[in-house]
């Protein structure tokens, strides 16, 4: 499969919306986080925050200790996660406006770096911090190899999703939550009319909630396994037999089915079951179309009609034009129709330049998006000249 970071958050972005349409999921649900999963939270609302411990301060001051009467944001974020990146302007004008009240640190972790240690991804984040530069006004910290932020914070806090943000008030957690609720939490601690206690009630009732979804999830490890080892009838068999009555699993089941018959070059099968799966619910194509891109030696039928499923995505809302012009180019090369495939890397690129002079799209077009897309175009232009 395609490790490139482009398709992987096209992938996340697609299924990013089927949850919106089921469950409210207020950030990206990564089955990444299952690694690192625990049988109960041991982090809570009011507790003291763990050690501070990162790879590389990227951005800004480190924070060495906290000030009393002050407030501490820590927003968990990657690279791939376009929610993450929605929020960075929403926070930086946050980090402006509370200059003078509290301190803003952006952590990443859960970056894909696949069998290799965690800080072999920080080249790439450090790029695309420098590329987003002051739409993401505030500090930034990447996770070491231990993921210490992750594991200590994240996933002792029972948050297995981002974008997530704590706020800490005289080194104690006093809110977690989606970025986008913090002005009004912030406004409300400054005014002395926050109530942590009533929060911290709410908090444990969601924690709750969350460990029985995680429980779940936990459950498809044996699945994810045996379909990483190219057990295709055995994580079929289990697939068959697994409880898929939670639409969260429900979706990943069907993910895996998908990628199973792909992996095992059952075309004919793998696409009905696509077109019936589109069938029931439209929001997924996106996810059937990134599993599709990220295979080698398929047919051109099949490749079309990823790109056809990519046509459908241009419709929706929200959606980053530019990434979804790319891969359907990308699904036209691989089917052999360069000549389409040039057409629409034409649209990927002058739509990724033209994002970069609106302020668009932040986050998922960058300067180095622009020269990724140029040198596709370029080798289109070349493999259609021999």
């Amino acid at each position: 499969m395609d490790n490139n970071p482009h398709l992987i958050t096209f992938i996340k972005m697609k299924i990013q919306k089927y949850f919106r349409s089921t469950i409210l999921l207020a950030g990206c649900m990564i089955l990444a986080a299952m690694t690192f999963a625990q049988d109960k939270v041991t982090l809570k609302i009011g507790d003291a925050a763990p050690e501070l411990k990162y790879a590389k301060w990227i951005k800004g001051t480190p924070v060495k200790a906290y000030k009393k009467d002050y407030l501490y944001v820590f927003e968990f974020w990657a690279t791939w996660c376009g929610p993450c990146k929605a929020a960075m302007p929403h926070l930086s004008e946050l980090a402006k406006k509370y200059k003078d009240k509290a301190t803003f640190t952006g952590i990443n972790i859960w970056e894909k770096t696949g069998d290799k240690p965690y800080e072999s991804s920080l080249p790439s984040v450090i790029k695309f911090v420098n590329s987003v530069g002051d739409k993401m006004a505030y500090n930034v910290a990447a996770d070491n190899n231990e993921q210490h932020m992750a594991k200590k914070w994240m996933i002792a806090a029972g948050q297995n999703g981002i974008p997530a943000t704590f706020l800490l008030k005289d080194g104690k957690i006093i809110w977690i939550g989606h970025p986008m609720a913090l002005d009004s939490i912030m406004e409300a601690v400054l005014d002395g009319k926050y109530d942590m206690e009533a929060y911290k009630q709410k908090f444990e009732g969601m924690t709750v909630k969350n460990e029985a979804l995680m429980a779940k999830f936990k459950a498809l490890e044996p699945i994810q396994k045996a379909f990483q080892a190219k057990e295709y009838d055995k994580a079929t068999a289990m697939i068959d037999t697994a409880d898929a009555t939670d639409p969260y699993v429900s979706l990943q089941l069907k993910v895996l089915r998908f990628q199973i018959l792909i992996g095992q070059k059952k075309e004919s099968e793998a696409l009905d079951f696509a077109v019936n799966w589109v069938k029931e619910n439209k929001g997924v194509g996106g996810s059937i179309a990134g599993v599709i891109l990220g295979a080698d030696s398929l047919s051109p039928k099949v490749y079309l009609y990823a790109a056809e499923l990519g046509k459908d995505v241009l419709n929706e809302e929200g959606v980053v034009t530019p990434l979804v012009h790319h891969f359907i180019a990308k699904a036209y090369g691989k089917a052999g129709d360069l000549k389409t495939a040039i057409i629409e890397e034409e649209k990927a690129l002058q739509g990724a330049k033209d994002a970069l002079k609106e302020g668009k799209f932040i986050g998922s077009i960058l300067d180095y998006t622009v020269t990724e897309f140029e040198t596709s175009l370029t080798a289109y232009k070349k493999e259609i000249q021999k």
